[in-house]
């Protein structure tokens, strides 16, 4: 099976998917790790009242109304980011190391 068809007959074209390709893996990637981040505050409360029991500042409502006000807007806005410069001088990515969620963000949760 291949891994790409080209439909157009031109090969030009694989350049092109190439670099979108790499984009949509790049902004994603900025966009999961903001999105990760942006929510560990908002996690805290909860194990506070998991571990403690004190009772929960902020309901399950709010948080939502919270994430879809502060934390969406930039989410979308990293995934519409412009390419690097450098984005088709690099090394292909290993399929094995270079995963869209690093080992890093995973061991938090």
């Amino acid at each position: 099976a291949a891994d790409m068809i080209l439909l157009d007959d031109n090969f030009a074209s694989i350049v092109v998917g190439v670099e979108e390709g790499r984009l949509i893996f790049d902004n994603l990637k900025k966009s999961i790790a903001y999105t990760l981040t942006s929510n560990i505050p908002e996690i805290s409360p909860f194990l506070t009242y998991i571990l403690f029991g004190i009772p929960l500042p902020l309901g399950t409502v709010t948080i939502l109304c919270i994430d879809l006000g502060t934390d969406m807007v930039p989410a979308i806005s990293l995934a519409y980011e412009e390419a690097e410069s450098d984005i088709m001088k690099r090394q292909p990515r290993d399929p094995v190391h270079d995963k869209l969620v690093n080992e890093r963000y995973e061991s938090i949760f």
